[in-house]
């Protein structure tokens, strides 16, 4: 009986044991499943990436907090478009997953307008296109135009080979040339006689479609020896005949003529008579009529007045025209106009002629004539005016002083220069002829000079 108990009771704990154990195995396997099931959950899938982009452990991952992870084949190599079954290994365990690469951008582009004329072929649809990534990777959908002056919509459709789509509107116009060329630089021109100009040089033929153009150019109305004023025609013709012609004018001026008076005397009015123009230049009009004189004599025989100087809040001074303001040898002098000269003059030798208020063109038929012309202008014809005032005491008179006077003889001019015998350098000189009339007449066209 006892050992039958013990028999039983043997088998009862068995049978314990081996349950327990079945019990632990089943917890084994179900904790095993249940971490699995865990690391599962934090692996996506299914994972879509757009081609293009670099692809990382966060694409296919749930979450950052895992480790010893390993991917293969490995991301890194995953370039292509395409379908990747993937073999994910965390801690021992590995997991299969489908990535797949997919191209959903629409093709990047950019169209612009055409423009095209009558006689040219038309447009192919990637004519229009203005930006695109790589064309060779696209297909474009054909366009149909027709040969209709004017503006026209016209699609321009890209697919890529993925099927990705973008379409954008562009403009095409078709115009007629009718335009002929233009010219451009047809200014007048004027010469002397007896020359003859490059009549192509700086003139342009422009066509707006073919550019610069050759042309001709017909002067056979033109004497070049014969003063006049003439017309030259230019012509120009477009590869589609449109053509132009244009005129310009040209002006023959006669040669120039230099009327001078040869051998007349100069003389520099520095240092001993800093302010004595006036009467150095009549100086060199008594020499050239071998009239015996000294500068100093001329001096002294003009009248002075008071050079300008402050009484209270008034500035006085002497009057111009009827004498010298100051002194001729002193830097400070001013200056003197024609009146008190020709009183000078007519003692040393009688008949001087005051010419004042007849125009340059009058002085200068006197020159013609191989007469000299003492005349008042300022100092190397720069450009002045009034720079200051005082008032002349005996009769109140307010004397306005035009500054850099300065009187030259004119002994010779042409169509452009005049040529004077100027102290302020002791020479000849020669001056532009519109600027020298410009001083002259400022200066109140003051002229003395002495006939034949």
């Amino acid at each position: 009986m006892k050992k039958g108990k013990k028999k039983i009771l043997f088998k009862i704990l068995l049978g314990c044991i081996l349950s327990l154990c079945v019990l632990l195995l089943l917890f084994f396997i179900l904790n095993k499943m249940a971490i699995r099931e865990n690391l599962k959950g934090k692996i996506k899938q299914n994972v879509i990436i757009e081609y293009g982009k670099m692809i990382s452990l966060s694409d296919i991952l749930q979450t950052e907090d895992i480790e010893n992870i390993e991917v293969s084949p490995s991301l890194e190599t995953l370039t292509e478009v395409g379908d990747y079954p993937l073999k994910v290994k965390i801690n021992n365990e590995t997991f299969e997953i489908n990535l797949s690469i997919k191209d959903t951008t629409a093709p990047n582009l950019e169209v612009h307008d055409v423009t095209k004329y009558m006689d040219e072929e038309l447009p192919v649809v990637t004519d229009f296109v203005a930006f695109s990534s790589d064309l060779s990777n696209y297909e474009f959908s054909p366009i149909h135009l027709e040969k209709t002056l004017g503006e026209h919509e016209v699609l321009i459709a890209a697919v890529d080979q993925y099927g990705n789509k973008t379409e954008k509107t562009a403009k095409f116009t078709l115009l007629e040339d009718k335009d002929p060329p233009i010219f451009a630089g047809l200014t007048p021109i004027s010469i002397i006689a007896g020359s003859k100009p490059d009549l192509k040089s700086g003139v342009s033929a422009v066509d707006a479609r073919y550019g610069d153009l050759e042309f001709t150019v017909n002067d056979s109305n033109v004497s070049y020896y014969t003063p006049g004023k003439y017309t030259i025609t230019y012509y120009a013709k477009d590869p589609l005949g449109n053509e132009t012609y244009s005129t310009r004018e040209i002006t023959i001026n006669p040669k120039p003529i230099t009327y001078m008076i040869q051998n007349f005397p100069v003389y520099n009015q520095y240092p001993n008579y800093p302010n004595g123009c006036e009467s150095i230049a009549l100086y060199n009009l008594l020499r050239y009529y071998n009239i015996s004189v000294t500068p100093e004599e001329i001096v002294e025989k003009l009248k002075k007045g008071d050079g300008p100087y402050w009484s209270g809040n008034t500035l006085y001074g002497g009057n111009p025209e009827i004498e010298f303001v100051g002194d001729p040898r002193d830097i400070h002098g001013y200056g003197v106009f024609q009146k008190p000269i020709l009183e000078v003059a007519n003692t040393f030798k009688p008949g001087m002629i005051d010419y004042t208020g007849h125009s340059l063109n009058e002085v200068l038929e006197l020159v013609k004539n191989k007469i000299p012309v003492q005349v008042w202008v300022s100092i190397n014809l720069r450009d002045t005016s009034v720079c200051t005032h005082w008032i002349y005491s005996p009769t109140g008179q307010t004397i306005n002083w035009i500054c850099d006077l300065h009187s030259v003889v004119i002994v010779g001019y042409t169509n452009t220069s005049v040529f004077v015998s100027d102290s302020y350098t002791g020479r000849i000189e020669e001056y532009n002829r519109s600027q020298f009339e410009k001083m002259y007449n400022l200066f109140g066209k003051r002229a003395l000079y002495y006939p034949n």
